[in-house]
This record gives structure tokens, C-alpha cells and sequence, in this order.
């Protein structure tokens, strides 16, 4: 049986003339590859948040409450295992074609959620929308990988990393706004436009690499990967909607879930063409990049879930109105990822910013733990600006250190694995908190809400400290100058 190579290995670039460097595309060229990429990149991340203020009214509207959840947690479920399948097959086959699919699918999705007659219907099409969905993140981080030199890629993914960020913030406002002003269907057509715009754009303008592979999709990594998810997404969500953490069915699903991750990651270890190649996680920057990305969404979905929480709760602000609070969140991750990303390009040197990151999120944390119902607004967002800072530096670093420490021919399968560590980072995050924020409000009266929120505020801060130790202990890996795609003599440099 063939042994699989080690990923964690670059392989040796030949030998060239300086008149044979690859060169880097130009700005505007950049510009105009990112501008569809940016369009992908937003409907992608806006979908994971933005059904979010807008489930209740959907459950009523279908007349099921019980089972409107599951809109989110359908997506979720489907994006996170289409994450690691579509960085396998970018990497096989060619990242643009398997692009265009996945948008063709998620608009597909989109189009049949905003006519979806019941609650059942709209589930099973959130999670068709969900398989192309998982897709989009992950192979337009991979694109931009491709395109752009690990030490010039910093400034262009601050660029991307802002677009996600307004995405993820700008959802729950949207999800409000279209229920309340036009229809909670508008929640999925709206992104029917900017998809097809992107489709267009990408199709005339991203030339990229064609790849042809000779091996075969790793069908039984796939099954067992997709039952690994589920079982353990379905149970962390479960779990923290009231099942209990101890009852059979939770257990029974992560059980279900250890035992598939279990056999997966044998397959995967003799696998010709593995989804996730095991050598991958022997690198120690990448490893550490993949838990970082993990701990910084579930930090970043703490502070987005529970301070508007805490707003609705405490001081009675509307649901839109306490959703503007993520502002002052917003601006802080925005202005480091941007300061962030000119700094590395300008420097090639990275490790210290997730440190400091950690320092500053933590930080921002215990503070915020400490806010009563008395606490001035302006401290509070001065809170929430530091915290975003705090994010902000490390967020950016995540992809940029994991990306940067394998070899080019599996960077859409990192990437893809990256991504996947975030969306079970923000599955956690959401539920694990949400237990925390329900147990200590069982049976508690108005006045006991502020404590109540002042403990899920405070057991963010542990995670934070894991990753400030893994920050420190992280090696920094100099960042390549070269174009992965060139590089590795697949292409000339794509032209625009």
C-alpha cells in the first residue's frame, strides 16, 4: 500500500535564474481578484449568523418552534465537513472549478430556503445550502494562498479578514432588520445578487492553476468524518439547549462521535489520498495555528452572543438596538487586523502579535466580568474595543502561521482544516456559554441576570490563557516570498 507523503515536509523548489522568479501580480490585479473573492467571502460568513435574531420569527411564521434551531445548526453541521472535503478536492482538481460549484450549490440553497413552505423544508435546504457554504471560506483563503506570497499575503488577508468580520457582526443586525421590516425570507434571497455577481466576476477575471490528479476522493474519511461532525456538533448543541450534558442522548452522541474520529483518523493514516493528512498536525506551527483559530472564534463568539444579551437582559434594549453595541467590537478587530497585516508584510516576523493578542483579550475579558448593571456604556465599549483588538492580532495570525508552514501542493487542505477548527471553535463557543449562562440563571429572579453574565464573561479568560501559552510556545516559521502556484511550476503567473 502506497505510503502517504508527509505534508509537514515544503518540498525542494529547483534551482532558477533571478529572471525566472515567479512575480508577484500588481496591485490593481490583486485588487480585482479579491473584489469576488470578497463578495464570496461576505455571503459565506453572514450566513453563519445572521438566521441567528431571526429564528424565533421564522419558527412562528412555520409554525414550529420547537425544531426552528435547527435552521442554524443545519448549516453547520454540513458547512463544517464540506470545509475539509472541498480543500481535498481544490487541491486535486483545481481550487476555481470546485469554487464555482460550491457557489452555484449554496445559491441553490439560498434560493430554496426563502421559498421554503415548512420548517422542514427550510432545515433540509439550510443544510444543501450549508454543503456549499463550507466550500466558500476555506478555498477563498486557499485562492488568496495561491496567489500571494506568504509575506505580502498578511496585508491582503486583513483586507479578506475585515470582510468576514463585517459579515459576522453585520448577521444578527440583518436578521433582525429584513424579519422586521420586509420578510424573513429576504434573510436568504439577499445573497442571490451578490452571489451571482461573484459567480461572474470569478469566471472572467480568476485564472488559476488547473490541476489533474490521478488519485481517488477518500470516500470512507469522508463518511467518517461527516458522522464524527455531526454526532459531536449535534451533541454540543444538545447539550447546551436544555438536554442535559449527562443524558443518554447527548452521551450517545459523543460517544457516536469519539468513536467515528477515532476510526477516522486511522483511515486517514493509510489513506493514498487522505482528507486530512495526519503529518499535517506533526508540524508544530500548525498545529498550534489550528487550536488558536479554534480558541479565538469561540472567544469572538462569547463577546458576540452574550454582551447584546446582557444589553436585552439587564439595561431592556431592543433586539436591534443592543446588536449596535458589537460596534465599538468591531472597529477594535478591524483596526488590528489591518495594523497587523501591514506590520508582517513589512517585517515578515508575526509571533508576537497573537501574544499580545491574548494578553489584551484576556484582559478585556476579566474587565468585562466585572461590569454591573451600573457601569457606564462608554467603558463598556472601550471594553469591547480592546477585546476586538485583542482578536483582531491573533485571528490574523492563525491562518497566515498555518497556511505558511505546509508545503503549496496542501494548502487547500489546511486551509480547509483551519477552517473547520473554526466553525467547531464558534459550535462550542455558542453552546458551551449558553450552558454556563443557563444554569446560573435556573431559577434566579431579574436582579441575579447581572451575575449570571458576569460568570460567562469571566470563564472566557481561562481559554484566553491557553492561548497565551500556546502564543509563547509557538516557533515562527519565516514566510515565504514566493507564489505558491508558480512556485511549484503549475502555472505562469495569472494575469488580469
Amino acid at each position: 500500500m502506497a505510503t502517504p507523503p508527509d505534508p509537514s515536509r515544503r518540498a525542494e523548489s529547483p534551482v532558477r535564474s533571478r529572471a525566472d522568479e515567479p512575480r508577484v501580480p500588481d496591485g490593481r490585479g490583486l485588487l480585482l481578484a479579491l473584489v469576488p473573492l470578497s463578495l464570496v467571502l461576505f455571503i459565506a460568513t453572514l450566513d453563519q449568523t445572521i438566521v441567528a435574531t431571526a429564528i424565533p420569527t421564522i419558527g412562528r411564521d412555520l409554525g414550529d418552534l420547537d425544531s426552528a434551531p435547527w435552521i442554524a445548526t443545519a448549516y453547520l453541521l454540513t458547512s463544517a465537513v464540506t470545509t475539509l472535503i472541498f480543500g481535498k478536492l481544490g487541491d486535486m482538481h483545481g481550487r476555481k472549478w470546485i469554487l464555482q460549484f460550491s457557489i452555484v450549490v449554496f445559491l441553490a440553497g439560498s434560493f430554496l430556503c426563502g421559498i421554503a413552505p415548512s420548517i422542514g423544508a427550510l432545515i433540509a435546504f439550510r443544510a444543501l445550502q450549508g454543503v456549499g457554504g463550507g466550500g466558500l471560506s476555506s478555498l477563498v483563503q486557499a485562492i488568496t494562498g495561491d496567489l500571494i506570497p506568504a509575506r505580502e499575503r498578511s496585508r491582503y488577508q486583513a483586507y479578506l479578514g475585515i470582510v468576514a468580520t463585517l459579515a459576522i457582526i453585520a448577521g444578527p443586525l440583518l436578521g433582525g432588520f429584513f424579519s422586521d421590516a420586509l420578510s424573513w425570507r429576504w434573510i436568504f434571497y439577499v445573497n442571490l445578487p451578490v452571489g451571482i455577481a461573484a459567480l461572474a466576476l470569478i469566471a472572467l477575471r480568476l485564472h488559476l492553476p488547473v490541476r489533474r490528479s490521478g488519485g481517488r476522493v477518500d470516500l470512507a474519511g469522508g463518511a467518517l468524518v461527516t458522522v464524527a461532525s455531526t454526532a459531536i456538533i449535534t451533541a454540543t448543541v444538545l447539550g447546551g439547549e436544555g438536554h442535559g450534558w449527562t443524558s443518554g442522548l447527548v452521551l450517545g452522541l459523543f460517544a457516536t462521535g469519539i468513536a467515528s474520529l477515532v476510526a477516522y483518523l486511522r483511515v486517514e493514516s493509510r489513506a493514498a489520498e487522505p482528507i486530512t493528512p495526519l503529518g499535517l498536525f506533526r508540524n508544530q506551527v500548525f498545529s498550534i495555528s489550528s487550536v488558536l483559530f479554534f480558541l479565538s472564534t469561540l472567544v469572538l463568539f462569547v463577546a458576540m452572543l452574550y454582551v447584546p444579551a446582557f444589553m436585552q437582559a439587564v439595561h431592556h434594549y431592543s433586539a436591534f438596538d443592543s446588536g449596535l453595541f458589537l460596534i465599538p467590537l468591531l472597529v477594535g478587530l478591524i483596526v488590528a487586523t489591518a495594523v497587523s497585516g501591514q506590520l508582517i508584510a513589512r517585517t515578515g516576523r508575526y509571533r508576537i502579535y497573537p501574544i499580545v493578542g491574548s494578553v489584551l483579550t484576556g484582559a478585556g475579558m476579566f474587565v468585562l466580568s466585572l461590569i454591573t448593571a451600573g457601569t457606564p456604556v462608554v467603558l463598556l465599549g472601550a471594553l469591547l474595543v480592546v477585546i476586538g483588538a485583542g482578536l483582531g492580532f491573533f485571528v490574523q495570525v492563525s491562518l497566515l502561521a498555518g497556511q505558511n508552514a505546509v508545503p503549496g501542493e496542501v494548502i487547500g487542505i489546511a486551509t480547509g482544516a483551519l477552517n473547520y477548527f473554526k466553525t467547531l471553535g464558534g459550535a462550542f463557543g455558542a453552546a458551551i456559554f449558553g450552558a454556563i449562562l443557563a444554569s446560573q440563571l435556573h431559577g434566579s429572579t431579574v436582579a441575579d441576570y447581572v451575575p449570571a453574565f458576569q460568570t460567562v464573561f469571566f470563564w472566557a479568560v481561562p481559554f484566553v490563557a491557553v492561548a497565551l501559552v500556546l502564543a509563547l510556545v509557538m516557533h515562527e516559521k519565516p514566510l515565504s516570498e514566493e507564489m505558491i502556484a508558480v512556485a511549484a511550476g503549475e502555472a505562469e503567473v495569472p494575469e488580469y
